[in-house]
C-alpha cells in the first residue's frame, strides 16, 4: 500500500465502520476492488419426474438486478462465523417459504466477474419439497429470460449433479 494511504482519511473512515454487512454504497465501492465470496444455492426437486428449480426475484430497487430473478445466495461477511451461519441468513431470508428436504450439496466454485466486480461463489443444490404454485419454479431447460446470466451456469452444473445424484 503507498504511504500516502497510511493515514488517509479513506482508511480513517473505513476504520469507523463495523465488521459484516457494509452500508451499500461502501460495499459496492470496495466490491469493485476485490473479489466477493458468495454462498449459493439451487433449490431443486421433482414435479412429474421433470427436475425443477425455485428462484427468487430481486427487490425493484436493487442495485445492480433490479427485479430479476437469481438464485438464492448472501456474501460471506466477516461476521459470520462460519459457512452454518452464512446458510442460516439465507434460508431465513430467502428461503423461508419453502420446506427443505436436505443439507446444501456443493456442486462447485464459480470465479467470475459480474456486475458489480468479481466474485467466487460456493455453488449448492438444495433438495426441497415441491412448492406447488405458491412460489415460483420453473423447469432448469426453460429458463425465463429475466433471469440474471451470470447465474445459468451455476443453474444448470446444480441441476446436473443433482440429476446425477438422483440416478444413484
Amino acid at each position: 500500500m503507498p504511504d500516502s494511504f497510511q493515514n488517509s482519511e479513506l482508511v480513517k473512515q473505513l476504520d469507523k465502520l463495523a465488521r459484516g454487512r457494509l452500508p451499500e454504497p461502501v460495499f459496492e465501492a470496495i466490491a469493485r476492488l476485490v473479489a466477493t465470496p458468495t454462498f449459493v444455492v439451487i433449490p431443486v426437486f421433482r414435479r412429474a419426474d421433470r427436475t425443477r428449480i425455485v428462484l427468487t426475484r430481486r427487490a425493484a430497487d436493487d442495485s445492480q438486478y433490479a427485479g430479476m430473478l437469481h438464485a438464492p445466495g448472501k456474501i460471506l461477511l466477516a461476521t459470520d462465523n462460519d459457512l452454518d451461519a452464512v446458510y442460516a441468513r439465507l434460508v431465513a431470508t430467502e428461503l423461508s417459504e419453502i420446506t427443505i428436504r436436505s443439507a446444501p450439496v456443493f456442486v462447485a466454485h464459480f470465479f467470475e466477474q459480474i456486475t458489480r466486480g468479481r466474485e467466487i461463489s460456493l455453488v449448492h443444490y438444495l433438495e426441497v419439497d415441491d412448492p406447488a404454485e405458491s412460489v415460483l419454479s420453473f423447469d432448469p431447460s426453460a429458463l425465463p429470460k429475466d433471469v440474471v446470466q451470470t447465474d445459468v451456469a451455476r443453474i444448470i452444473a446444480a441441476v446436473e449433479a443433482y440429476d446425477q445424484a438422483s440416478l444413484m
